[in-house]
Order: structure tokens, then sequence, then C-alpha cells
């Protein structure tokens, strides 16, 4: 009874793999070297709080970030798959300070922060998903205000203290999923989510820094034509994702339009813990599609 019941449950098998019934896609390889299209991609942070002064427990996004950096999976050899991610606010295109806290403009305003994620090995799941465990690397830098007026007889040049460079690092995991085959075959690129999560008792800076950091609005994949029937006028086309801070609740408000109660302590940050989204466009390096060159 058994070996017949072995040989029906095999025919059932082959049988759903000749007709594609019910036969769960596996998730396709990612060997080689991925380029993240920054133009493309976005980082999401988000906390937890809390709103109707206090009643209710709540998720919000603190900011979109830009993201980008160079994903490396060998399958054969898991020791030589690394990620290598860089997230900062959208204030440019590119960083405005490096990993050593460098400036990278002439223009860095105080605050400026930087976050780093650099895997120490990464692993593939039953389930076709990526594991990365690294280094999390928050890089904040601060200028140096000077307030004290100058001794009499000192020179009258002025000499900017050096920056303070805060760096500090914790050991993460990322997740990373991977879609089925037929949502990837986007203009040869590939779209990656992956997610991580640090908590303020391990962690407390990077949770600190994130909720203190300002996200201004991102622009995403933003592209301008000029149509020729406009070229007169000056005239242009654009399209763009934007991405903003989702407003959080109102305090509820009287009949007179007023605030029953404080709106100040409506909604607060708790800032348990935070999570960090990534939504990425990946380019496989050296196909014809690469991602835009950065200014």
């Amino acid at each position: 009874m058994l070996r017949h019941t072995t040989v029906f449950a095999a025919a059932v098998i082959l049988a759903q793999a000749i007709l594609g019934l019910d036969v769960p896609n596996e998730p396709p390889s990612m060997a080689g070297s991925w380029q993240v299209d920054s133009r493309r991609s976005d980082a999401q942070l988000v906390t937890d709080a809390t709103t109707d002064y206090g009643k209710t427990k709540m998720n919000v996004t603190l900011g979109f970030a830009r993201v980008n950096g160079i994903l490396r999976i060998n399958d054969n050899d898991p020791t030589k798959s690394s990620v290598d991610l860089t997230i900062y606010p959208a204030t440019s295109i590119s960083p405005s300070i490096d990993e050593d806290g460098m400036f990278l403009s002439d223009e860095v305003a105080s605050g400026s922060t930087l976050v780093c994620f650099r895997s120490k090995r990464v692993l593939r799941t039953p389930g076709g998903k990526r594991q990365a465990t690294g280094n999390l690397t928050l890089i904040r830098v601060d200028r140096n205000v000077e307030t004290t007026a100058p001794s009499e007889g000192l020179s009258e040049a002025h000499v900017d203290p050096p920056p303070l460079i805060h760096r500090t690092s914790h050991e993460v995991t990322f997740i990373f999923d991977v879609p089925a085959a037929a949502e990837n075959e986007q203009k040869g690129g590939i779209q990656v989510s992956g997610s991580t999560t640090v908590y303020r008792e391990n962690f407390p800076q990077m949770v600190s820094t994130a909720i203190s950091t300002y996200w201004p609005p991102l622009i995403q994949d933003e592209n301008c034509e000029l149509p020729i029937a406009r070229e007169l006028n000056g005239g242009s086309q654009c399209t763009r994702t934007f991405r903003k801070t989702p407003g959080l609740p109102e305090a509820p408000q009287a009949a007179n339009g007023k605030a029953l109660h404080s709106p100040q302590n409506f909604n607060a940050l708790v800032g348990d813990h935070l999570t960090i989204l990534v939504h990425m466009r990946l380019m496989l390096k050296g196909s014809e599609e690469q991602p835009a060159a950065e200014n």
C-alpha cells in the first residue's frame, strides 16, 4: 500500500511540473555583481510611536533616504558574496561625507549623517532569500561653533575649529527578498527589497540619530524631455517619483475648530526600535543599461 501511495504522489508531482500547476517559482539566481541604481532606489526609516495621547501604538516613517552600493553574489562560494550599502539624506545625489567623516562637498551642514552596511557573510535561505550579516555603521559630523571672543593682541584671522566626528557600529542582519523572475524582467534590472531592525537598547546612537536627522523629500527617477512641438516656448515635460514623510494623525477638533486637548501631546515618538527598509533597483554590472552617473 505504501509503495502505491509513493508512486501516486510522484506521478502527481510530475504532472504538476509538466502542466505548471501549483509549483512555486524558484527565485532567480542573483549570481554576479549588481550596482544599486540610486536614481530608482530608496531607504525608508521607520520607528515606533503612539497616538491618541499614548492610547494607541503605531509605526511611523521618519523619512526616505538615498541608497547606493554594490551586491556581489556567488552561489557556489558564499564566502565570495558581499553586500555594501550606503544610506544618506536626499539633500544631494551623492553623500556629503565619507565613512571617515571627511567632507566631500564644500557645503556640508552640521549634523551631516551617513549610514553604511558592510557584510561579513551572505547566505541563501531555503526560501531563496539572501541573509546578509555585517556591521551597520553610523557616521555623523557636527561643526564646532566658536563662542569665545578673541583675546586682545591676537590675529583677527578666523580659523574654523575642526568638526566633531561621531562614528559607531553594531552588527545587524539584512534579509533581502528576491521577486519571481517574471517581476524582474524590467529593462534588464531587478527589484530587490530588504530590511533590518535595530533596538535602542543595543544601538541607541542609531535610533536617536535617525529620529533627530532631517530627511528631506526624495525625488526618484526624474526624467525631463523637451518635446519638439514646445521647443520654441522653452517648455518641458518631467516625470518623477516623489517620496516624503506622511503626516501624523491630527488631534481631534471641537465643534468650534479648536483642539480638544493640547495637540502637542497627541502624537509622540517612542523610538524603541528603528527599521530600515531598502527598495532597490539593481543593474547587473556590464549590462547595456547602467545606473545614471552621479553628479
